[in-house]
């Protein structure tokens, strides 16, 4: 069998759920319409305590049945979670592994002209039999979370709402996409949501979005992320710091790592802080308002040698970057440069001197938040 002149295989997979079934929504609408006809959509859905085999085995006998009336028909394995028995920890002779491998066999063999076959779920392995042969007569689409390691997560995470703000009708500016992934993070289970209440605010999708209506109504999950201990050490908020590290270092999980992961994070805040102010006094600007204008202003070459000059926290994002300046205006230079070391000498402390990393950043936070912390004489 040929490879059709269109594609109509479609693996969607990945470590983000909520942006997988996205993807995958928007394929069916696109394939089969928005408002389906029940008899050109199969769709098996797996549930808790569903039988994987079995809805595989439902999957395949779907695709060896001709349309309804000749009609194109479009077969969806919605929420998938069994792609990992391709792995090598897998018992390759458990049911749901061997009718894995029969659907594998069939896609390789071409699936019909007339039937358009979409899969999602997590944990595909691109490089395992079902996704190329799911490349080979279709796409694969791997749609995996932003990660806080990577440097570029928030232009992954800007992507991921104008995805979905697309979806909706609606076109956000720059400064409220901005102000979305500083709120969420990487949380892309709440851009659907968040976008939702604004379109409600506003009065509709057709009406424009300001940066105060998002101020006004998303709040994001500050008190789950990393950065509210950031956001609370930029205050220079005390009380407020101590308890986003009570409710970040929680129950469950690793607290020794999580805390220095922590001590990490807060390392790179200040250093953010600090080069949001010598951008602000090289170029005479006198309060976090007036900065992006000056960032706008400035030429590609110029932004450029702010980049290499190791001023990127300055230019790289506007909002960011105004944000920046409110917490560093909270902080003398030298006070700045006192954080970064004294982050840096607590987290050798827990390495070398066995002090328990929560006691540690504990310490380091009061130390560096309190407006009486470094003597008045060094301001």
């Amino acid at each position: 069998m040929n490879s059709p002149a269109q594609p109509n295989v479609f693996l969607v997979t990945g470590n983000d759920p909520a942006s997988i079934e996205a993807e995958a929504t928007a394929i069916i609408a696109r394939e089969a319409g928005p408002d389906p006809d029940p008899f050109r959509l199969d769709v098996y859905r797996e549930r808790e305590g569903a039988d994987r085999a079995e809805l595989l085995r439902q999957a395949i006998r779907s695709l060896l049945s001709p349309p309804f009336l000749g009609n194109r028909k479009t077969v969806w394995l919605k929420d998938f979670s069994g792609f990992d028995c391709e792995s090598e920890k897998a018992q390759p002779k458990e049911p749901e592994a061997l009718a894995l491998r029969e659907l594998t066999v069939r896609i390789s063999a071409g699936v019909p002209a007339d039937i358009v076959l979409v899969l999602s779920g997590p944990g595909a392995d691109p490089a395992k039999p079902l996704a190329n042969a799911c490349k080979a007569w279709g796409q694969l689409l791997v749609r995996d979370r932003p990660s806080r390691r990577d440097r570029q997560w928030r232009g992954a995470m800007r992507q991921r709402i104008e995805e979905r703000a697309a979806e909706k009708g609606v076109r956000l500016a720059p400064e409220v996409v901005d102000y979305l992934v500083e709120s969420l993070g990487t949380d892309t289970a709440a851009i659907q949501g968040e976008i939702e209440k604004l379109i409600c605010y506003v009065g509709g999708p057709e009406r424009p979005i300001r940066i105060e209506d998002a101020e006004q109504v998303c709040c994001g999950r500050g008190e789950e992320l990393p950065w509210a201990l950031s956001n609370a050490l930029g205050g220079r908020e005390v009380a407020e710091s101590l308890r986003a590290i009570s409710v970040l270092l929680g129950p469950g999980g690793d607290e020794g790592q999580a805390a220095r992961s922590l001590l990490g994070q807060s390392a790179r805040y200040f250093r953010e802080l600090l080069q949001v102010k010598v951008f602000m006094f090289e170029h005479g600007v006198r309060s976090a308002a007036a900065l992006g204008g000056e960032v706008q202003r400035l030429t590609a070459e110029q932004r450029q040698a702010c980049l290499e000059d190791g001023q990127g926290a300055a230019v790289a994002n506007a909002y960011r970057a105004k944000a920046l300046a409110g917490a560093a205006g909270n902080y003398a230079g030298h006070e700045l440069i006192e954080a970064v070391r004294a982050i840096h000498d607590a987290y050798l402390k827990c390495l070398t001197s066995g002090t328990p990393e929560r006691e540690a950043l504990e310490e380091v936070v009061i130390r560096i938040a309190s407006p009486a912390a470094v003597p008045s004489g060094r301001r």
